[in-house]
């Protein structure tokens, strides 16, 4: 009886597990496109409850020079399914269409026919957080950045 119980708290645990774990900030040194740089991740609730929002930035190691900085926004519905918009330093909007399973964020953002990319937001078991992405050839997915932060609040 005891193991059905812990079974089923369990599975309750792992039902209510939402993109919302993703909430705090997060650090890491990392390597911009050849460049030393200091990657973070602010994710926050957004003007809705129903709402989450991720604040990235690159930073130059070397003198704090912004090298590039994005924002998004997710509508979180009942279910697993997420949308929402992403904007950039670059001059980049692009819609964002993600999928939370199993304490991971899979976003797909851009539309078909312009730029496309796919960002995966991993939570490690030892409380990292694995970000890596992906953009869109004629044919085949091209991984451009992979990052593991930790928590820095």
């Amino acid at each position: 009886m005891r193991s059905v119980l812990v079974a089923a708290l369990l599975m309750s645990a792992a039902a209510s597990a939402d993109p919302f774990e993703l909430l705090g900030s997060w650090s890491a040194d990392c390597d911009a496109w050849g460049t030393p740089a200091r990657c973070t991740l602010v994710w926050s609730r957004g003007l809705h409850a129903s709402q989450l929002t991720v604040d990235y930035r690159i930073e130059s190691r070397a003198d704090g020079a912004a090298i590039f900085s994005g924002k998004g926004v997710y509508r979180v519905p009942a279910g697993n399914a997420l949308d929402g918009y992403w904007y950039d330093s670059g001059g980049a909007i692009h819609p964002l269409a993600a999928v939370w399973e199993e304490s991971t964020l899979t976003t797909h953002w851009g539309v078909a026919g312009s730029e496309q990319g796919r960002t995966r937001y991993r939570l490690t078991g030892d409380g990292r957080l694995e970000v890596t992405d992906w953009s869109l050839g004629e044919s085949e997915w091209r991984q451009f950045m992979q990052v593991t932060y930790d928590r820095s609040e």
